[in-house]
């Protein structure tokens, strides 16, 4: 191990070990009490401070961030109120394994006065509350550990199955007091799973060769393990559809000509007799149906790092313990000398016209719409943008919105450079923040932040963000005027809402994206006509890509209430 002796007070020794673990940015929310930590942030020329106007804008970008390329985040959060604040996109982070340290301070509730503004009961230890969420927390007393602290949590936020964790630390580590310590300097931080039996993968390969209509259930342990061409190679290699969860958007491109969607919409038209879920932690509602989904099926297979990947599988027969990455390099060379039979150009075949037919079924849906004044639709919105990045060499699409149906998007043999990225939580507020971390992550590729109108405001200071920082988003807002995923559920409860047609608590008109966005000094412009989207959104990617700044498209969709709905009169303590 190398080390380097440090002499500094705490706060430049943990700056100093953040830069010496390759840390590049500090994601953070400013705290008085802090003074000395971001005093020793800002002067040390190897990190860089981002700074947010809500703790939960500082988790999201983070979030954010670490999507891009696996590579961990750091936050900082203001003491107990802070770090309170934080935990609505915290649980978005935890939800998607994404590998996140959060620092806090904490005040000392034991020693003098046992109440402290802003800090937590003193009933409670500094990480009771985050506990939860993360993978693994500590508290940190003495100020010679710091340097072990951070490296520690790192790696353990690294290690498969990857997740948030939280650092404490008491008070007294803001102080000036000059200590002796060892940076650690070494170590690689690309942390993997080992190796898979080779038998487990021959019994996996007799499975897919010997299926009639095998399904790759593909998940987020894909991405991170850097595996998406070798999932894709498979499923061509044995004609096999390809469904994702929820969170996954990128493990298989979703313009694949085999990829069919997301798994419990798509499972009863495949019916497959073989799924083979791949770096997926599925997850259910909590409702006594949450495994139907497999009930029919004869054999599930799972590949994955961790137990989270072979948990909710009903019948699992065969579970392939090994890095998602180096299980399907090995998998490879044992079926690269395999003569390919008749029948798998046959499934090949089938599964692309069962993969086609869905496809169709959802854009007819939305083309089944009548064009509106005023309003662009969402499919002309989707292909536009979709093409507008893949003409630039291909982009990233951060995700928070249910308006655009990004499964709806055109197939295409060429699957093109384009990834979409969705937060792998349901905890609105992550999209604005979350782009700006993705945009720091991958500076020479367009960003896009696709994201509703509801989630738009729910954290638009994050805007802010990328103004002060001058991080060059272009932000595209599908304007629904309403919370159109609980509208459409409020229809679905068959209750007085859906008699009546009159939809309580979900209509957001009479708010103006562009005056907020301009308010906070990113410049907007409203769209209305189909006939303007393209160029529109070329004139928001030549300001972001050729002058270096954010900017905001206020696209105007049709409304998202259910078909003939119309939104309540809201209660009023005055009528003017």
């Amino acid at each position: 191990m190398a080390t380097k002796t440090i002499k500094g007070n705490p706060s430049q020794i943990m700056v100093e070990q953040l830069a010496a673990s390759g840390i590049k940015y500090v994601f953070y929310n400013s705290g008085s009490r802090e003074a000395n930590f971001f005093d020793a942030l800002h002067e040390n020329p190897k990190v860089n401070g981002i700074l947010a106007l809500h703790e939960g804008s500082v988790t999201a970008m983070a979030g954010g961030y670490t999507q891009v390329n696996g590579d961990p985040a750091v936050t900082v959060v203001h003491l107990g109120a802070g770090l309170a604040q934080c935990m609505g996109q915290l649980i978005n982070v935890w939800t998607g394994g994404l590998p996140l340290v959060v620092i806090t301070f904490a005040g000392d509730t034991g020693s003098f006065a046992d109440k402290i503004g802003l800090d937590l009961s003193h009933s409670f230890g500094p990480t009771s509350i985050s506990a939860p969420l993360t993978k693994e927390n500590w508290t940190v007393v003495e100020p010679e550990g710091l340097p072990a602290a951070i490296d520690r949590a790192i790696r353990v936020a690294k290690t498969p199955s990857q997740g948030p964790v939280h650092i404490a630390l008491y008070d007294k580590l803001l102080g000036n007091q000059q200590v002796t310590s060892s940076l650690i300097e070494d170590g690689d931080l690309r942390l993997k799973a080992g190796y898979p039996a080779d038998s487990d993968l021959e019994q996996l390969a007799r499975y897919l060769h010997q299926a009639e209509r095998p399904l790759l259930y593909v998940g987020d342990g894909v991405w991170k393990s850097k595996a998406e061409e070798l999932v894709t190679s498979l499923a061509e290699h044995f004609g096999a559809n390809v469904a994702n969860t929820f969170d996954d958007l990128r493990g298989v491109s979703i313009k694949h000509p085999l990829q069919c969607g997301r798994l419990e919409q798509v499972i009863s038209t495949i019916d497959p007799d073989l799924i083979v879920a791949i770096g997926t932690r599925h997850m259910g509602a909590g409702y006594p149906n949450d495994y139907d989904l497999f009930s029919k099926v004869k054999h599930i297979v799972a590949v994955g790092s961790h137990s989270d990947n072979f948990k909710n599988l009903p019948g699992l027969e065969l579970a392939v313990l090994g890095d998602e990455r180096r299980s399907l390099e090995r998998l490879q060379e044992m079926i690269a000398s395999e003569s390919q039979p008749k029948r798998y150009d046959e499934r090949r075949q089938e599964a692309r016209k069962r993969a086609e037919a869905l496809r169709s079924q959802r854009r007819q849906k939305f083309q089944a719409t009548a064009p509106k004044k005023g309003v662009v639709p969402e499919l002309a919105l989707l292909d536009t943008m979709d093409t507008a990045l893949e003409q630039r060499g291909g982009g990233l699409i951060t995700i928070e919105q249910f308006a655009v149906p990004l499964d709806c998007v055109k197939q295409s043999d060429d699957t093109g450079r384009n990834v979409y990225i969705r937060p792998a939580g349901g905890s609105e507020g992550y999209g604005v923040g979350a782009a700006i971390g993705t945009k720091l992550a991958a500076p020479d590729r367009p960003v896009v932040g696709l994201v509703g109108d509801g989630s738009l405001y729910y954290a638009d200071s994050a805007l802010w963000t990328a103004a002060h920082h001058n991080i060059p988003v272009l932000y595209i807002i599908p304007n629904n005027q309403a919370y159109g995923i609980v509208a459409n559920a409020f229809g679905l409860a068959h209750g007085q809402m859906d008699k009546t047609g009159i939809y309580e608590g979900v209509l957001l008109d009479g708010i103006d994206p562009v005056k907020i966005s301009e308010a906070f000094g990113v410049e907007a412009m409203d769209v209305q006509d189909e006939a303007d989207v393209a160029k529109a959104i070329d004139h928001g990617l030549t300001i972001t890509e050729k002058e270096g700044r954010p900017f905001l498209l206020n696209v105007h969709v049709p409304v998202g209430l259910p078909s003939g709905g119309k939104g309540s009169k809201p209660f009023k303590l005055t009528n003017p």
